[in-house]
């Protein structure tokens, strides 16, 4: 499922950096809260459709709200509620043939 990097562009249909690109990278290797937590924002293709907004357009179950944090006196961050989900491998691939179909519709 990484080759699917080389299909995602930014807003401007410009192909992704390489920063956001290592987001994606990354939860595609090991789904979890904070792989979640970073790349859920990327802009995966040129109508400035976002990982999470492709989740929330197919699965009407998909967590409205996100990670919620706080800091500590010494400005660390605090989780306060974690997500109530994150989409697992099988719904990582729906997303994304759907971000890839709107892409090129």
């Amino acid at each position: 499922m990484i080759n699917v990097l080389d299909q995602f562009t930014d807003a401007r249909g410009a192909p992704l950096r390489d920063y956001s690109r290592g987001r994606l990278a990354a939860l595609l290797a090991d789904p979890r809260p904070s792989t979640w937590e970073d790349a859920h924002g990327v802009v995966i293709n040129a109508q400035g459709l976002t990982l999470w907004q492709a989740w929330i357009a197919i699965d009407p179950t998909a967590p409205q709200t996100g990670r919620h944090v706080t800091l500590d006196p010494f400005d660390q961050v605090i989780v306060v509620r974690e997500w109530d989900r994150i989409p697992d491998h099988a719904m990582l691939a729906r997303v994304i043939a759907f971000a890839l179909s709107v892409a090129s519709a």
